[in-house]
């Protein structure tokens, strides 16, 4: 992600358009090729020695903001490491013996007491007193191999990313989208950790994400994770966004759609599932008898065209079969909304609460409600919910059932 101080954009009244640059311009793919090949030549470089040179191609930029901006891409994706894992005990040697030489009372040079402390110390001072240092870590690879024009587009993708960590709403709209596209967006949706209001009807499909800015806590965690989703919205064919950001201290209107032509970098996304949800599904039928997860999550139809895609799907070996969905501290909004719907609908579906969101819901009986654990349609937990939690609540459920 790229910094506030490297961000460059235009306003016109509530309205702000990032300045994208053009991938194709021949001064640009020439720049990005010369930074390339200082990351792509630098392995066992120091990163002091990196950054040097890449200063200079930086320099002879006319947009110095531009330059940094691709320096800071590349370093993102650089991975160093400590050239020695000694280097303490060598330092402590180093020391000692300038310790030691400073008891001389003898006059002496400078040139003399460093040539005394390299002696006494075995240790050549100029190298080895602080290896440690984070300029003298040794470039070891480049996570990502890029090209000068993917560069160049990673450079639009993170200035809209940049701005995105300061969003308060986001709204995605599009006219084509399938079934597997759909599925995919919620999905990407669940790995980022974020819920969102969905509607559906003949001719397009509106997905509107609460922000952060809703809350006190998680703000600026909760911000990655949209800039983060964003490039998934970006493999749509057809595709355009409203968001609210903050750049500064005014909120302004982002809008943008495919005609931007920005590349997402992201592949495959929906085959990837975060190693906590793996571990709870692993553990659950381990641990669980009589009950399976099922591998696909169904859309839940709502009126008025919305939809509810569950966290997970579980299945009881009489084959009753419920709906799992999850509610982390930084979803008060669709929690609401959702207490309110919940027992009126005739799906069976689950609610796991965290209980950070009860500080913020009023008084009565909706709070009343989430407090009595007995009840069958949710229960609460605190980070990640329980395996053994949830297995009382389903217990519960299919004991209301047989009722």
């Amino acid at each position: 992600m790229l910094t506030k101080d490297l961000l460059t954009y235009s306003l016109k009244s509530t309205r702000i358009t990032p300045n994208f640059i053009d991938v194709d311009a021949a001064g640009l793919l020439f720049f990005a090729e010369q930074l390339l090949s200082v990351f792509n030549q630098g392995t066992g470089k120091t990163r002091e020695t990196i950054e040097a040179e890449a200063e200079l191609y930086q320099q002879g930029q006319q947009d110095l903001k531009f330059g940094k901006s691709l320096y800071k891409i590349l370093l993102d994706h650089a991975e160093f490491t400590l050239a020695e894992e000694d280097a303490g005990a060598r330092r402590d040697a180093i020391l000692s013996a300038a310790a030691q030489q400073l008891k001389n009372t003898e006059t002496q040079t400078l040139e003399d007491y460093r040539e005394a402390v390299q002696a006494l110390s075995q240790q050549n001072i100029d190298t080895a007193l602080y290896p440690d240092l984070p300029a003298f870590e040794q470039l070891t690879r480049i996570k990502r191999d890029f090209t000068p024009r993917q560069l160049l587009q990673r450079y639009n993708m993170a200035q809209v990313q940049a701005l995105l960590l300061s969003t308060q709403s986001l709204t995605l709209t599009t006219h084509e989208m399938s079934a597997a596209n759909l599925r995919r967006i919620f999905k990407c949706l669940k790995f980022f950790r974020l819920l969102a209001e969905i509607k559906q009807s003949k001719d397009k499909t509106t997905v509107v994400i609460d922000g952060p800015l809703s809350l006190l806590e998680g703000t600026k965690k909760y911000g990655l994770q949209i800039a983060s989703f964003f490039p998934v919205i970006c493999l749509l064919e057809q595709w355009q966004i409203s968001a609210k950001v903050k750049p500064k201290r005014a909120v302004k209107t982002l809008k943008l759609d495919e005609s931007s032509q920005l590349v997402s970098h992201y592949r495959h996304m929906s085959a990837y599932v975060p190693e906590e949800v793996r571990l709870f599904a692993s553990h659950f039928e381990n641990t669980v008898e009589d009950w399976k997860f099922v591998a696909e999550s169904p859309f839940i139809k709502r009126p008025k065209g919305r939809l509810i895609f569950p966290d997970f799907t579980l299945q009881h070996s009489s084959g009753v079969t419920v709906y799992l969905e999850i509610f982390h501290r930084w979803h008060r909004g669709p929690l609401i909304q959702r207490m309110e719907e919940l027992e009126k609908m005739k799906e069976p579906l689950i609610l796991a609460i965290d209980r950070y969101l009860l500080k913020g819901l009023p008084k009565g009986d909706r709070q009343d409600a989430l407090e009595d654990l007995d009840n069958s349609r949710h229960f609460l937990f605190s980070d990640y919910p329980a395996v053994s939690r949830l297995q009382k609540t389903l217990e519960r459920y299919l004991k209301s059932v047989e009722n």
